[in-house]
């Protein structure tokens, strides 16, 4: 019988529900052991949400608990690199929300610390660990699609025209490609690796955050990937991957996809591929960590924090064309 993982929980806000409402699938394998908040009773009221035994007040406290096995961040990501080097230095292993950091630079101090430290690090990119994009994946790396020599994704909302919430604020992170472009910048850096030309545009709202960004990303075997995150459109949030041989596409949301159809070149007809799950699809990441816990490892060989430090300097470089800087 496998153990329980007791996971303590850093910043109790949307997308932290949403993380422990999928951990209530795994039927035993982890439990919301811990809360903290610099909101005490913020961190009481989640706590008794998802009947976790213990929350603190200050995040040093949580990091001081021995019974916390891993730790899941899911503060705003100007937040990040100080909250996630506070538990690597208690020794506590850590699943840290994309993105990792707001620099390459702070990824790169993580990193280092994560492996002078020996103690397990991943970046939270959950759609990583979907069953469908695993299938996907799996499907482009067997040939079934050739040699990709195009691929597009985007992921765009409307988001509330206030400049003082956490989308526009810079002091918050704000800007489309921290929050959402994350996503298929990801995708494309998962299946095409490294891009050797990239060309970054975009529109910037008053607060000098990105609202509406796009990239191409150029490689010498002659692939090209577009990238797509905005905040002042309700894009297709669709991904389509084309190869020398056919294509896959994945329908709105891709990044949450149930399915996926390949169409090859050779055949009239199209396979539809569906992998449906429970709830949110964040429990695949906690199954990833946990087993990476289970067996010594303090990386995820699934994603590698090799993957962080290419996606943080694809970022930066993103953020450099189209003028965005953050004070950290």
């Amino acid at each position: 019988m496998n153990r329980t993982f007791r996971f303590g929980i850093i910043g109790p806000g949307k997308i932290a529900t949403k993380f422990c409402e999928s951990l209530q699938t795994l039927e035993g394998d982890a439990q919301v052991y811990a809360v903290a908040s610099r909101d005490g009773e913020k961190a009481k009221e989640f706590a008794h949400k998802f009947k976790a035994p213990k929350s603190y007040q200050s995040y040093e406290e949580l990091t001081a608990d021995p019974q916390v096995d891993i730790i899941y961040i899911a503060t705003p990501h100007p937040f990040h690199f100080e909250q996630t080097k506070l538990c690597l230095n208690a020794g506590k292993a850590v699943l840290c929300e994309k993105p990792l950091t707001i620099s390459f630079s702070q990824t790169s101090q993580l990193v280092e610390l994560a492996k002078s430290k020996k103690v397990f690090l991943m970046e939270a990119m959950w759609s990583r660990f979907i069953p469908a994009l695993v299938k996907m994946k799996e499907l482009i790396d067997k040939g079934e699609i050739g040699e990709i020599k195009f691929m597009h994704a985007d992921f765009g909302f409307v988001a509330p025209a206030n400049l003082n919430l956490r989308t526009f604020n810079k002091s918050l992170g704000g800007g489309a490609q921290l929050d959402v472009g994350v996503y298929p910048m990801f995708l494309a850096l998962w299946l095409l690796g490294k891009p050797d030309f990239i060309k970054a545009f975009a529109d910037l709202a008053s607060t000098g955050a990105d609202e509406n960004t796009a990239a191409l990303l150029g490689y010498k075997n002659g692939a090209i990937a577009t990238i797509y995150s905005s905040f002042v459109t309700d894009s297709a949030k669709e991904a389509i991957i084309t190869g020398t041989k056919g294509t896959i596409t994945v329908h709105t949301a891709w990044h949450k996809a149930a399915s996926f159809i390949l169409k090859k070149n050779s055949d009239d007809k199209s396979e539809l591929f569906e992998f449906p799950y429970h709830s949110h699809g964040l429990q695949f990441q906690a199954v990833e960590a946990m087993q990476c816990l289970r067996e010594g490892k303090t990386e995820s060989s699934r994603l590698p924090l090799d993957m962080s430090l290419l996606m943080a300097e694809t970022a930066d470089e993103i953020l450099r064309q189209i003028g965005v800087t953050y004070d950290a």
